[in-house]
């Protein structure tokens, strides 16, 4: 055993084991289910704002709206993966993402909470889950009683999906 680590205690190294293998997330949900998004990806979340609908636009794609001056896209992640419709409401929020080195907003039904992950709790997406799924599916965490559904961003998007007119 070396001096250097004679002299760590058993508390100092798990305080120090988190900085090197935690990843900070963004928790919120879908038709009733958890996912999260890496904070690193996040430019700000914001309340519902008046939507731009635009014209032979995806059907995932809402719209623009204008935040301080930027024209942004918006995308309903229920649409995107294809589950059923819903009123916006009081806990429904936009996402504000950068991906591809544009910047989109995701509408989702709530925003639960700012959480860590160690990679440890993260495990890969089964082989049983369609191939389109595990495309943007980055990891699967299980979290006390619930399974936490942890997306890739940058996948979910390719960079020609925000381009406008795409």
């Amino acid at each position: 055993m070396s001096s250097a680590t004679r002299q760590t205690s058993p508390a100092d190294r798990d305080s120090q084991r988190p900085d090197q293998a935690v990843s900070q997330l963004i928790g919120f949900c879908l038709d009733g289910e958890d996912y999260a998004i890496a904070i690193r990806t996040i430019q700000e979340i914001i309340l519902m704002k008046p939507i731009t609908r635009l014209p032979r636009a995806p059907d995932s794609i809402e719209g623009l709206i204008n935040l301080r001056g930027t024209v942004i896209p918006i995308v309903s992640l229920r649409k995107r993966f294809g589950l059923p419709a819903r009123e916006f409401d009081d806990e429904t929020r936009t996402i504000v993402v950068n991906s591809h080195g544009k910047t989109v907003g995701l509408i989702v039904d709530e925003v639960t909470q700012v959480m860590k992950v160690a990679a440890d709790q993260i495990q890969p997406v089964p082989i049983s889950v369609t191939a389109i799924a595990r495309r943007y599916i980055a990891g699967l965490a299980r979290l006390e009683d619930r399974l936490l559904i942890i997306l890739d961003i940058d996948k979910l998007f390719d960079s020609h999906d925000l381009e406008p007119g795409a």
